[in-house]
Protein backbone atom coordinates (compact mmCIF):
# COMPACT_ATOMS: atom_id res chain seq x y z
CA UNK A 1 0.00 0.00 0.00
CA UNK A 2 1.27 3.38 -1.03
CA UNK A 3 2.24 5.85 1.86
CA UNK A 4 -0.79 8.37 0.78
CA UNK A 5 -3.10 5.36 1.09
CA UNK A 6 -2.05 3.98 4.18
CA UNK A 7 -2.37 7.28 6.06
CA UNK A 8 -5.61 8.25 4.47
CA UNK A 9 -6.61 4.84 5.71
CA UNK A 10 -5.26 5.66 9.50
CA UNK A 11 -6.74 9.30 9.31
CA UNK A 12 -10.38 7.24 8.23
CA UNK A 13 -9.97 5.64 11.70
CA UNK A 14 -9.26 8.26 13.78
CA UNK A 15 -11.80 10.13 12.20
CA UNK A 16 -14.66 7.05 13.12
CA UNK A 17 -12.72 6.62 16.36
CA UNK A 18 -13.32 10.37 17.84
CA UNK A 19 -16.16 10.19 19.83
CA UNK A 20 -17.99 13.17 21.91
CA UNK A 21 -18.73 12.22 25.24
CA UNK A 22 -19.88 14.32 28.39
CA UNK A 23 -18.17 11.66 30.85
CA UNK A 24 -17.63 13.10 34.39
CA UNK A 25 -14.62 12.04 36.52
CA UNK A 26 -13.71 13.18 40.36
CA UNK A 27 -10.21 12.82 39.54
CA UNK A 28 -7.99 12.11 36.42
CA UNK A 29 -3.98 11.25 37.30
CA UNK A 30 -1.29 12.24 34.02
CA UNK A 31 2.10 11.65 36.15
CA UNK A 32 2.49 14.17 38.16
CA UNK A 33 -0.67 16.12 37.73
CA UNK A 34 -4.06 15.40 39.04
CA UNK A 35 -6.82 17.18 37.52
CA UNK A 36 -9.90 17.38 39.57
CA UNK A 37 -13.66 17.70 38.47
CA UNK A 38 -13.20 16.52 34.82
CA UNK A 39 -15.13 16.03 32.12
CA UNK A 40 -14.31 14.59 28.85
CA UNK A 41 -15.45 16.30 26.08
CA UNK A 42 -13.88 14.23 23.05
CA UNK A 43 -11.62 11.60 22.94
CA UNK A 44 -9.57 10.27 19.79
CA UNK A 45 -7.02 7.38 19.06
CA UNK A 46 -4.06 9.32 20.23
CA UNK A 47 -5.65 11.85 22.59
CA UNK A 48 -8.03 12.71 25.45
CA UNK A 49 -9.68 16.49 25.69
CA UNK A 50 -11.65 17.34 29.08
CA UNK A 51 -12.36 20.56 31.24
CA UNK A 52 -11.32 20.33 34.46
CA UNK A 53 -11.74 22.66 37.70
CA UNK A 54 -9.11 24.96 36.53
CA UNK A 55 -9.43 25.09 32.75
CA UNK A 56 -9.07 23.49 29.53
CA UNK A 57 -6.76 20.44 28.74
CA UNK A 58 -5.67 17.40 26.44
CA UNK A 59 -3.10 14.77 26.65
CA UNK A 60 -2.00 11.78 25.18
CA UNK A 61 -3.97 8.70 25.94
CA UNK A 62 -0.39 6.99 26.16
CA UNK A 63 0.08 8.87 29.55
CA UNK A 64 -2.61 7.37 31.29
CA UNK A 65 -2.62 5.33 34.28
CA UNK A 66 -3.06 1.53 32.47
CA UNK A 67 -6.65 1.74 33.97
CA UNK A 68 -7.34 4.53 32.69
CA UNK A 69 -5.60 3.81 28.71
CA UNK A 70 -8.22 0.45 29.44
CA UNK A 71 -10.86 2.41 30.12
CA UNK A 72 -10.86 4.45 26.91
CA UNK A 73 -10.06 1.81 24.79
CA UNK A 74 -6.39 3.12 23.98
CA UNK A 75 -4.57 0.72 21.46
CA UNK A 76 -0.66 1.60 21.20
CA UNK A 77 -0.24 0.21 18.17
CA UNK A 78 -2.82 2.43 16.33
CA UNK A 79 -1.63 5.23 18.18
CA UNK A 80 1.90 4.94 17.00
CA UNK A 81 1.03 4.25 13.46
CA UNK A 82 -1.11 7.75 13.19
CA UNK A 83 1.20 9.72 14.85
CA UNK A 84 4.18 8.41 12.40
CA UNK A 85 1.93 8.68 9.63
CA UNK A 86 1.82 12.60 10.44
CA UNK A 87 5.42 12.77 11.57
CA UNK A 88 7.96 12.28 8.74
CA UNK A 89 10.63 12.85 11.15
CA UNK A 90 9.79 11.05 14.31
CA UNK A 91 11.23 9.38 17.30
CA UNK A 92 14.88 10.98 16.32
CA UNK A 93 14.64 8.97 12.52
CA UNK A 94 16.04 11.09 9.48
CA UNK A 95 13.83 11.66 6.89
CA UNK A 96 13.72 10.63 3.42
CA UNK A 97 15.61 13.15 1.18
CA UNK A 98 12.89 12.93 -0.98
CA UNK A 99 9.91 15.68 -0.30
CA UNK A 100 7.41 13.97 1.47
CA UNK A 101 3.69 13.20 0.26
CA UNK A 102 1.44 15.84 0.07
CA UNK A 103 -1.37 15.86 3.44
CA UNK A 104 -4.92 14.65 2.65
CA UNK A 105 -7.63 16.48 3.37
CA UNK A 106 -8.10 14.13 6.27
CA UNK A 107 -4.59 14.85 7.92
CA UNK A 108 -5.51 18.82 7.17
CA UNK A 109 -8.72 18.32 9.26
CA UNK A 110 -7.12 16.23 12.05
CA UNK A 111 -4.35 19.26 12.29
CA UNK A 112 -6.81 21.55 11.99
CA UNK A 113 -9.11 20.49 14.54
CA UNK A 114 -6.02 20.18 16.99
CA UNK A 115 -4.87 23.66 16.73
CA UNK A 116 -8.21 24.93 17.32
CA UNK A 117 -8.73 22.91 20.65
CA UNK A 118 -4.84 23.91 21.63
CA UNK A 119 -6.13 27.06 21.34
CA UNK A 120 -8.74 27.48 23.20
CA UNK A 121 -7.32 25.67 26.32
CA UNK A 122 -4.78 28.19 26.36
CA UNK A 123 -6.88 31.09 26.06
CA UNK A 124 -9.61 30.02 28.47
CA UNK A 125 -7.43 29.19 31.43
CA UNK A 126 -9.32 30.25 34.82
CA UNK A 127 -8.31 33.02 36.64
CA UNK A 128 -8.31 33.66 40.63
CA UNK A 129 -11.56 34.43 42.19
CA UNK A 130 -12.09 35.92 45.85
CA UNK A 131 -15.55 36.95 47.69
CA UNK A 132 -15.68 40.45 47.93
CA UNK A 133 -15.10 42.14 51.33
CA UNK A 134 -16.29 45.63 52.39
CA UNK A 135 -12.25 46.89 53.03
CA UNK A 136 -11.82 45.78 48.69
CA UNK A 137 -14.28 48.78 47.57
CA UNK A 138 -11.80 51.60 47.52
CA UNK A 139 -9.55 49.30 44.74
CA UNK A 140 -12.40 47.92 43.02
CA UNK A 141 -13.18 48.56 39.49
CA UNK A 142 -16.63 47.73 38.24
CA UNK A 143 -17.39 46.99 34.87
CA UNK A 144 -21.08 47.70 34.44
CA UNK A 145 -21.51 46.35 31.28
CA UNK A 146 -20.07 43.05 31.53
CA UNK A 147 -16.13 41.74 30.99
CA UNK A 148 -16.62 41.78 26.82
CA UNK A 149 -18.67 43.64 23.71
CA UNK A 150 -21.15 41.17 21.70
CA UNK A 151 -19.06 39.53 18.99
CA UNK A 152 -15.29 38.76 18.04
CA UNK A 153 -13.54 39.59 14.40
CA UNK A 154 -11.79 36.34 13.20
CA UNK A 155 -7.83 36.97 13.51
CA UNK A 156 -5.90 36.92 10.53
CA UNK A 157 -4.37 33.65 11.12
CA UNK A 158 -1.29 34.25 9.08
CA UNK A 159 -0.25 37.58 10.22
CA UNK A 160 -1.79 38.46 13.49
CA UNK A 161 0.33 38.69 16.68
CA UNK A 162 -1.36 38.28 20.13
CA UNK A 163 1.72 39.75 22.12
CA UNK A 164 1.25 43.06 20.77
CA UNK A 165 -2.66 42.77 20.54
CA UNK A 166 -3.25 42.34 24.50
CA UNK A 167 -4.74 45.31 26.58
CA UNK A 168 -4.33 44.94 30.05
CA UNK A 169 -6.36 48.20 30.91
CA UNK A 170 -7.91 45.60 34.25
CA UNK A 171 -4.05 46.23 35.92
CA UNK A 172 -5.09 50.11 37.07
CA UNK A 173 -7.42 48.36 39.76
CA UNK A 174 -6.42 45.92 42.36
CA UNK A 175 -9.99 44.01 42.21
CA UNK A 176 -12.17 44.32 39.87
CA UNK A 177 -15.79 42.96 39.55
CA UNK A 178 -19.23 43.28 37.24
CA UNK A 179 -22.94 42.61 37.36
CA UNK A 180 -22.20 38.97 36.29
CA UNK A 181 -19.90 38.54 39.10
CA UNK A 182 -22.31 39.33 42.12
CA UNK A 183 -20.12 38.64 45.09
CA UNK A 184 -17.13 37.80 43.53
CA UNK A 185 -14.06 40.33 42.48
CA UNK A 186 -11.04 39.20 40.28
CA UNK A 187 -7.45 40.43 40.21
CA UNK A 188 -6.81 43.39 37.68
CA UNK A 189 -2.82 42.48 37.03
CA UNK A 190 -3.95 38.96 36.30
CA UNK A 191 -6.08 39.99 33.52
CA UNK A 192 -6.10 40.75 30.01
CA UNK A 193 -8.38 41.38 26.97
CA UNK A 194 -7.06 40.69 23.21
CA UNK A 195 -9.16 41.49 20.52
CA UNK A 196 -7.49 39.02 18.51
CA UNK A 197 -8.06 35.91 20.74
CA UNK A 198 -11.84 36.70 21.66
CA UNK A 199 -12.93 34.86 18.46
CA UNK A 200 -12.07 31.74 20.98
CA UNK A 201 -13.48 33.08 24.15
CA UNK A 202 -16.18 30.51 25.55
CA UNK A 203 -17.65 32.03 29.07
CA UNK A 204 -17.40 35.63 28.29
CA UNK A 205 -18.79 35.73 31.84
CA UNK A 206 -15.61 35.69 33.48
CA UNK A 207 -12.44 38.25 32.67
CA UNK A 208 -9.18 36.29 30.78
CA UNK A 209 -5.81 35.07 32.33
CA UNK A 210 -3.71 37.35 31.24
CA UNK A 211 -1.11 35.16 29.37
CA UNK A 212 2.81 34.62 29.37
CA UNK A 213 5.08 35.48 26.54
CA UNK A 214 5.46 31.19 25.49
CA UNK A 215 1.63 31.48 25.68
CA UNK A 216 1.74 34.16 23.32
CA UNK A 217 4.13 32.40 21.46
CA UNK A 218 2.77 29.10 21.09
CA UNK A 219 -0.64 31.06 19.92
CA UNK A 220 1.00 32.67 17.25
CA UNK A 221 2.26 29.32 16.37
CA UNK A 222 -0.36 27.48 16.13
CA UNK A 223 -2.46 30.40 14.26
CA UNK A 224 -0.09 30.18 11.64
CA UNK A 225 -0.79 26.31 11.36
CA UNK A 226 -4.65 27.23 11.12
CA UNK A 227 -4.15 29.79 8.80
CA UNK A 228 -1.90 27.35 6.35
CA UNK A 229 -4.45 24.30 7.18
CA UNK A 230 -7.81 26.78 5.89
CA UNK A 231 -6.39 27.70 2.97
CA UNK A 232 -4.91 24.07 1.83
CA UNK A 233 -8.43 23.10 2.45
CA UNK A 234 -9.71 26.03 0.30
CA UNK A 235 -7.94 24.53 -2.55
CA UNK A 236 -8.91 20.92 -2.07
Amino acid sequence: MKRTSLITALLVTVAAAVNATDEHLDTLTVGNDVYKNVTITRVSTTDIYFTHSKGMANVKLKNLTPEMQKHFGFDDAKAKAIEQALHPVYHGRVASATAPAPKTTAEIKLELEDSMAKVKAIVNQPVSQFSFRTEMESELGLYKEGWFHPGASRPDFNTADVGKTAEYNYAKFKYVTSPLNPGVVFLGSELEFNSQTKFFYTDRSVPKKKLTQAENTEINRLYRIIGQNEAALVGK
